[in-house]
């Protein structure tokens, strides 16, 4: 059996779709169970495992084991009840929640169903997805993926080899595209930014640098973060001393505009997920943090 890496499987996805997205697109996987091990996508190990975490992560937005539960253990148990029941899976995702998040353009996940079987001491896998961006959030699901059939394997233990097929409904690159690691900005509270910005040696850049991540993180995109730093620093022209440069007016015309820019990316993103008024209004949104940072830095 030829085995290729996970690695070397990302880099073939990525080649067959950065020149436009393709509706039910299809990468198959074969390997030998023993060499899942072997496997690991190291620099990606522990966001996937996060990311099969029960209790969410302060800098993720969900988790997808919060959605399927103990999914896991299930598909173990039942394939050692029935090796050909066609109900081994786990779904992350009802119809009921679907339509009650998809009201606020809420972040729900893109990986949608695992779902396995075994035949003879071949135990076959089928990942379904609603969206897959490849450059950046597959290489993460492959890792979760090969841990979540690791554990299978390690609790079927006479299985020999695995037969992978991941189905993305429309599968698209996009190099900007970050992870849904939520960013630092997204995660403090005013006062712990005020508190931070008084205390720090170098406040200056520490903002750059958290507005730069912010920019990058477009796959979330909310105006929150960027209110409670306007309130931080409204709070700060009130008695705190601050440096200059984060309380000046430009500093706060600029705040106001990318807050202005956010707002306008989160309302078009309720009406469509992708397409050239998605893209414009992303670059305006990330423009409008640089022209912020530019401030900062100058």
């Amino acid at each position: 059996m030829s085995e290729i890496s996970l690695y070397d499987l990302h880099a073939q996805a990525k080649v067959q779709l950065e020149h436009g997205a393709k509706f039910n697109w299809i990468l198959n996987f074969e390997c030998k169970t023993a060499a899942l091990a072997g496997f690991v996508m190291l620099d990606v190990e522990n966001v996937a495992a996060k990311w099969r975490s029960k209790k969410c992560p302060p800098d993720l937005y969900f988790t997808h084991a919060q959605y399927y539960g103990d999914g896991v253990e299930y598909i173990i148990e039942d394939l050692k009840r029935n090796s050909s029941s066609n109900r081994a899976l786990y779904s992350l995702i009802s119809q009921e929640q679907i339509v009650e998040l998809g009201k606020d353009d809420k972040p729900i996940p893109s990986f949608m169903i695992l779902q396995c079987q075994i035949e003879d001491d071949v135990l076959y896998c089928t990942c379904y997805f609603r969206s897959l961006e490849v450059c950046n959030f597959l290489k993460v699901n492959l890792e979760e993926i090969r841990q979540t059939l690791a554990d299978i394997y390690a609790g079927i233990p006479h299985l020999k080899i695995v037969k992978l097929t991941i189905f993305a409904f429309r599968a698209y690159y996009n190099s900007s595209s970050s992870s849904l690691v939520r960013p630092r900005l997204e995660t403090l509270s005013s006062l712990s930014l005020l508190r931070y910005f008084t205390n720090e040696v170098n406040p200056l850049s520490i903002l750059s640098k958290m507005l730069n991540e912010l920019k990058e993180s477009v796959t979330v995109v909310s105006a929150a973060p960027l209110l409670s730093l306007k309130e931080a620093l409204e709070a700060g022209l009130k008695g705190t001393e601050l440096d200059p440069k984060l309380t000046s007016q430009l500093t706060l015309e600029r705040l106001e505009g990318a807050i202005e820019a956010a707002r306008d990316l989160e309302q078009l993103r309720k009406k469509r997920s992708h397409g050239t008024a998605i893209a414009d209004a992303t670059l305006i949104y990330q423009k409008s943090i640089d022209n912020l940072i530019s401030n900062l830095n100058a």
